[in-house]
């Protein structure tokens, strides 16, 4: 008997333990966001959609200064009611300056609000996703 509550304890405090390895505080988002959960959230219509979409609304844009970009890494918060917020590019502290490729890219993943919100433990929740978005600048209209 006392082993058989000692397990049931120890699951207790694992499964505690494995939610908050998962979740954390974004300061940009301010919530609570979960890194991993059952089911990811996903843009609707899949990757080929986001890409289609995500293209048709970014027009890259370089300064005379600054060398060419083809790669941005972003980071953004997909809600519980499947809204992409807290847009940023990843490993920028606030108040570093962005490139002007940094910045349009920004406006146009903003603008892409066609999600489907992360599922844990059977209820939506907040997620945190990375993304690195390649662009061609030799195919772009």
């Amino acid at each position: 008997m006392i082993v058989l509550v000692l397990c049931i304890c120890s699951c207790n405090l694992i499964k505690g333990q494995q939610k908050n390895d998962f979740v954390k505080y974004d300061s940009l988002s301010q919530k609570e966001v979960y890194t991993f959960v059952e089911k990811m959230p996903f843009y609707k219509g899949g990757e080929a959609a986001f890409i289609s979409d995500f293209s048709r609304r970014f027009r890259p844009v370089y300064s005379d200064t600054e060398p060419k970009q083809t790669i941005l890494k972003v980071q953004y918060v997909i809600d519980k009611e499947g809204h992409l917020i807290g847009a940023r590019i990843y490993n920028k502290k606030e108040g570093d300056k962005l490139s002007a490729f940094e910045e349009n890219g920004l406006k146009a993943l903003n603008l892409m609000q066609n999600w489907q919100a992360g599922i844990h433990e059977d209820k939506a929740v907040n997620v945190i996703l990375t993304r690195v978005i390649h662009v061609d600048i030799n195919h772009t209209d």
